[in-house]
């Protein structure tokens, strides 16, 4: 199979994925809600909504509508062990979470934070998956300041969603004890 056809399948199949993974974190949220947890409202949200959504047009625009004469096997094949290795990340995360799950920052007051599977070794093993999937995709194809704007824009998202995301676990649930340890503020 060509490289750009197995690029535009890959590209195909996370689009695909990315609309089932919202299904399933608004029914993770009900369920969450209805054990009497909370969403908190971020002020960044929309800007992650907005990365997410554009990062993938762009890719569609890219490899559907463009010629790109720039993939080359090393860099498609090296990629794609980066963008598995962030889909093994994010999936393992989210199968770890259950239906504790969301795209959003929801918590349930007085519960446990999940530490067991992934989460024994990796805080967020979620957004290290994004990450690694966010340059790794753009590469694939070949578009290295693509995968670079994107990655710093995620970057600098992720630094504000996972310092409120912690405090809010601080906040409601025992995560200081469980992954900050003694004497950290």
């Amino acid at each position: 199979m060509e490289l750009i056809v197995f690029f535009k399948l890959i590209i195909i199949f996370t689009c695909v994925q990315r609309i089932f993974e919202l299904f399933v974190a608004k029914r993770n949220e009900k369920y969450i809600l209805g054990l009497g947890g909370k969403i908190i409202e971020e002020k960044n949200y929309i800007f992650m909504v907005l990365l997410h959504t554009s990062w993938l047009v762009a890719l569609i625009y890219l490899a559907f509508f463009q010629r790109s004469s720039l993939i080359s096997p090393p860099l498609f094949y090296g990629s794609l062990v980066f963008f598995l290795l962030g889909q093994t990340l994010r999936l393992t995360a989210i199968w770890t979470l259950g239906k504790r799950w969301s795209t959003r920052i929801v918590v349930l007051p007085e519960a446990p934070v999940v530490k067991k599977g992934i989460f024994n070794f990796i805080r967020h093993p979620n957004y290290l998956g994004v990450i690694f999937e966010i340059a790794a995709l753009p590469l694939m194809g070949g578009y290295f300041i693509f995968a670079m704007i994107f990655s710093v824009l995620n970057g600098v998202i992720l630094f504000f969603r996972i310092r409120e995301e912690e405090a809010m676990l601080c906040q409601f649930n025992d995560y200081k004890e469980k992954f900050l340890g003694e004497g950290h503020p």
